[in-house]
């Protein structure tokens, strides 16, 4: 089996590269409310069609019961923003698996990238594409995947799923959720996000929150005293700076959390100030900081929120200027919570199995150090969701990249996951 897997990828390695290309060259950024993902859905509408899947293709709002979901996030916008799903139906007799992933990106940006963003430029090892990384890439495996299943005439016993969803950056997940309510579960879901080839069984957490200091604006002509809210704010990220510090020290109780690099923390972005108004010549009126704060699976929403703020409140009693200027603190996205399967799943042991065929040694299995949606799964359904994605680097930022060579033995490993995980029929081994 893994021998006619390897063939088909090798003797394909262009063709897999010039599929990235086709998925990179067709922007699909999400600009909160609203997203460009109909191009790319349209494509890989077309594209899974001609592998004989059952096809579906349905805005997220259209599926009942999601905007009455406790789960469901508003102030999102979804005309022309269609999920895609494909089911290639097996022979029967085997387990499900589910691959689902999105297909927006986050904007460009203004930082200039050394390659077109959007060419799927190859060069010293490595594919550049914006949102290559995360997450067309590991998409593009699992399709590619399904293919070379169908061109080898590969016949699977359990159903293969292939979703690819909308809206997924800044707090998604309402696609996501949509699909789980219209029915698309199974047996195991593999979350291709971007964890270098590590096989996650569970993964972090996360919240953004916005604080905000206010003060008395204007210019003083006749010595009317003003405040001016940077100070404040200054003082503010000297002790997020302890905050972010102290918080990587914690450790998390389970297993897969062992050998971890601890609980990111970090300050997005600072303003103050008139945006347009670069010569507005008056002290603003106030200023905000937004931060993005990690936790383990174990951490609720109000445990972390109130560890940061008792952390900063603390701090700030000491300091005249913190202490007379208390700040707004207010959440921006929703809370995406940290979630795991049980450390004894069958899919751990399968796709370790899997991992050791491909690579002599195998592959780590570990927890996912970022958030994602993949806790629709594992809290609002009967689909247990594994992460385990390609290797690469700089997603959100300039020159995104995955590494092509294990680019390659990504598709092997998901060709082979399916055939171990789902089965194979008898008569095409």
């Amino acid at each position: 089996m893994l021998a006619n897997i390897s063939r088909w990828v090798d003797e394909h390695r262009q063709y897999i590269l010039d599929f990235n290309r086709s998925l990179v060259s067709i922007p699909s950024e999400n600009h909160y409310p609203v997203g460009d993902e109909k191009q790319i859905q349209e494509f890989i509408y077309h594209f899974l069609s001609t592998l004989n899947c059952d096809m579906d293709m349905f805005l997220p709002t259209d599926v009942p019961g999601l905007t009455e979901h406790q789960a469901y996030l508003g102030n999102r916008k979804y005309e022309n923003r269609p999920n895609v799903v494909a089911r290639k139906r097996g022979k029967g007799g085997g387990r499900s698996l589910i691959f689902t992933g999105h297909v927006d990106t986050v904007p460009r940006g203004e930082d200039p990238w050394s390659v077109d963003p959007f060419s799927g430029t190859v060069k010293d090892g490595k594919q550049y594409g914006l949102g290559l990384f995360d997450m067309k890439g590991g998409m593009a495996a699992a399709m590619m995947a399904l293919q070379l299943l169908e061109d080898l005439k590969i016949a699977l016993k359990g159903d293969v799923i292939i979703e690819t969803v909308v809206d997924e950056e800044y707090g998604g997940a309402n696609a996501t959720l949509a699909c789980v309510l219209k029915g698309y579960e199974a047996d195991l879901a593999i979350v291709p996000e971007p964890s270098n080839l590590a096989i996650c069984p569970a993964n972090q957490g996360g919240s953004m929150f916005r604080i905000t200091f206010r003060g008395r604006p204007g210019r003083s002509f006749s010595g009317e005293p003003l405040i001016n809210p940077v100070f404040a704010a200054a003082r503010f990220l000297t002790i997020f700076h302890q905050f972010e510090t102290d918080h990587r020290r914690k450790r998390s109780q389970s297993r897969w959390f062992v050998n971890d690099h601890g609980l990111p923390a970090y300050v997005q972005s600072v303003k103050a100030g008139p945006v347009n108004s670069p010569l507005s010549d008056r002290v603003p009126s106030h200023c905000t900081i937004d931060v993005w704060i990690q936790c383990y699976p174990e951490t609720t929403e109000e445990e972390l929120r109130r560890d940061f703020e008792n952390y900063y409140r603390e701090k700030a009693a000491h300091d005249d200027i913190l202490r007379d200027m208390p700040p707004v603190i207010e959440k921006l996205i929703r809370f995406l919570p940290g979630t795991g399967i049980p450390e004894d799943h069958p899919s751990l042991e399968v796709l370790s199995k899997v991992a050791q065929t491909v690579y002599p040694g195998g592959l780590p299995v570990q927890g996912a150090a970022f958030a994602c949606d993949s806790f629709v799964f594992n809290l609002y359904s009967r689909t247990p969701a594994v992460i385990w994605g390609p290797k690469g680097g700089n997603a959100h930022a300039p020159d995104e990249y995955i590494e092509v060579e294990d680019f390659f033995l990504l598709v092997k490993l998901y060709a082979l996951a399916m055939t171990e995980w789902c089965g194979v029929d008898g008569s095409t081994e």
